[in-house]
């Protein structure tokens, strides 16, 4: 498989994994990005890349959203059917995982040899034919990878404090790493960039604790991420700018008898929430809690007399 078409197809299986409702081939189309413009060559290419992915043993799921025509269908992955639950790998397997580490190289972290040994699968009579392919991998994923697998507590710094997690959930979103986890200190499930870690350590006891059934991903959303008291603001938006609101702050908007909506957001940094409200000038109302309306009419009045705007 050309080294093209293998990234469109695994950038395929991401979306289709992490989303969070079935995907149409023109959403999936918008979000991957790598599909001819040309209609006909799209959906021959779509179509190929779906059947490689039916060959590799991914449960596809076609849904009909009304009509019987192909326009219609949406496409997803369940993960249960995904995911196995344990490698519990026969000699046969172990053989063919050592022939694929030969074949892929990481870079810059573990050997083919060291990741069979973490999987219990290494044997000595490996074959000697390797492929050029080379796959980039971060830091910390593999620790991460294997605390998910084995569920192990995992402890690690985050903008200069210290997190002890229980992982839920590994994501490739935008091109990033993301672990949705359960922090213990705070009794409460937030998503970390694996990239902005540091001094990850694994506890060596294993299965610590139970993954829910329902685990929502990261929420990239950047207000919603922050280290100030959680609370919920309410706006009025202008009725020309509700749409906006919708699709660049993901929030459903309550319309009212004039067009206007009210929207709440929940938020944990309180400076940046400010700024996507300023985006929309005077077409946006902070109603509650007082909290926020007592820093933006701060910030305004800075702005007005010329001051430098600081963090509040």
């Amino acid at each position: 498989m050309a080294a093209q078409k293998l990234e469109r197809v695994l950038k395929l299986l991401a979306e289709l994994l992490n989303a969070e409702s079935p995907r149409t081939a023109d959403e999936l189309r918008n979000k991957i990005k790598m599909y001819p413009n040309d209609l006909k060559a799209f959906r021959r290419a779509f179509n190929r890349d779906k059947n490689a992915l039916k060959e590799m043993g991914v449960p596809i799921v076609v849904v009909s959203v009304g009509a019987s025509n192909k326009d219609s269908e949406s496409y997803y992955v369940d993960n249960k059917e995904y995911y196995l639950p344990d490698l519990n790998l026969d000699d046969q397997e172990l053989a063919a995982l050592n022939y694929a580490a030969n074949s892929v190289h990481l870079l810059d972290q573990i050997t083919e040899e060291e990741a069979l040994r973490k999987l219990g699968g290494y044997s000595e009579a490996t074959g000697t034919e390797k492929s050029n392919l080379r796959v980039s991998i971060d830091n910390n994923l593999t620790l991460l990878f294997e605390s998910l697998n084995r569920k192990n507590r995992v402890n690690f710094l985050y903008r200069d404090k210290l997190r002890t997690v229980e992982p839920y959930l590994l994501q490739f979103v935008g091109g990033k790493w993301y672990l949705t986890a359960n922090v213990l200190e705070e009794e409460t499930i937030k998503s970390f960039r694996t990239d902005r870690m540091s001094d990850v350590t694994v506890n060596p006891q294993a299965h610590q604790y139970s993954i829910p059934d329902q685990v929502n991903g990261a929420n990239l959303v950047s207000f919603s991420y922050g280290d100030d008291p959680p609370i919920k603001a309410i706006v009025r938006i202008d009725n020309s700018y509700v749409p906006w609101v919708e699709q660049n702050l993901d929030v459903n908007v309550d319309r009212g008898p004039d067009g206007s909506g009210i929207a709440e957001f929940s938020v944990l940094n309180y400076d940046i929430f400010i700024d996507r409200v300023l985006l929309l000038l005077n077409h946006a109302e902070i109603l509650e809690p007082p909290i926020l309306r007592e820093r933006i009419i701060k910030r305004l009045q800075m702005i007005r007399d010329g001051g430098k705007v600081e963090n509040a």
